[in-house]
């Protein structure tokens, strides 16, 4: 991994800049930061500031695990993409009866984890964020987060149909079957957009099914160094995004001014 706000990283941009690029981003961890209590989430003003910025200039997507109508509240722009639900949302031509299916499915999950949270969410600190077409089981708040993850995984394991179990920062992201990834939506988004290349941009477990599968010509970034990802560039902290978005508006004017 090399770090992106380097002249290395720039470069990277500036070349990015000069292909048809769609600017991909996560949100929790990513351009907010992570929070105990899910709903107290807010974009920090100089990253608010800058993602409004580059969403009047380029291609955006913001790609989260939220539902949709949750992330568009806490944005303070428009981006041309805006997924929720992992990929469940906001992708175009996706079939309503595969919404109704992971609903359904969600609802009886639901219906499904409340005993077992009654009993084991008081002693660990579990709690479940409804997203409609998913489930997150989080355990941020528990005192032994070791014992909360066991606890939660005891939780899940009876469910059916068996969910997709995609890890995050102490929280276990529950798909059904037949839900789509943050890869899968991506990629959807990209062949749809015909872009050239691809910045994505993402902080956890759930970002590393894009960095792993992303070709070799997307430009891959984890909030974090982590050698054991597959991001291939990264920045140190979540504090440095709002710098490398001034880089990215850097890359993107120059190269527009170029062609005015």
């Amino acid at each position: 991994m090399t770090c992106l706000i380097s002249p290395a990283g720039r470069d990277a941009l500036a070349a990015l800049a000069a292909r048809r690029t769609l600017y991909a981003f996560d949100f929790d961890g990513t351009l907010a930061p992570i929070v105990a209590a899910p709903g107290r989430a807010r974009l920090p003003v100089a990253i608010a500031d800058g993602l409004a910025r580059l969403c009047r200039r380029v291609a955006v997507a913001i790609v989260s695990g939220r539902a949709a109508a949750d992330l568009r509240a806490r944005l303070p722009c428009s981006p041309r993409y805006l997924v929720g639900n992992h990929g469940g949302e906001g992708l175009p031509g996706r079939d309503a009866r595969s919404d109704e299916e992971c609903l359904a499915v969600s609802r009886a999950w639901v219906a499904a984890l409340s005993p077992a949270l009654r009993t084991l969410g008081p002693a660990h600190g579990l709690f479940v964020e409804d997203k409609g077409l998913t489930l997150s089981l989080h355990y941020r708040q528990a005192r032994d987060r070791g014992a909360a993850l066991r606890a939660a995984q005891a939780a899940i394991a009876p469910l059916w149909p068996p969910p997709r179990v995609i890890s995050g920062k102490c929280v276990l992201n529950l798909l059904p079957p037949g839900a789509p990834d943050k890869w899968e939506a991506l990629s959807a988004l990209a062949r749809l957009d015909g872009t050239e290349s691809v910045l994505y941009l993402g902080d956890d477990d759930t970002d590393e099914h894009v960095f792993r599968r992303a070709p070799e010509h997307w430009v891959t970034v984890r909030i974090g160094h982590r050698p054991a990802s597959a991001a291939r560039w990264f920045v140190r902290r979540q504090r440095d995004v709002p710098l490398l978005l001034e880089f990215l508006l850097e890359a993107v004017l120059v190269r527009q001014s170029m062609h005015n």
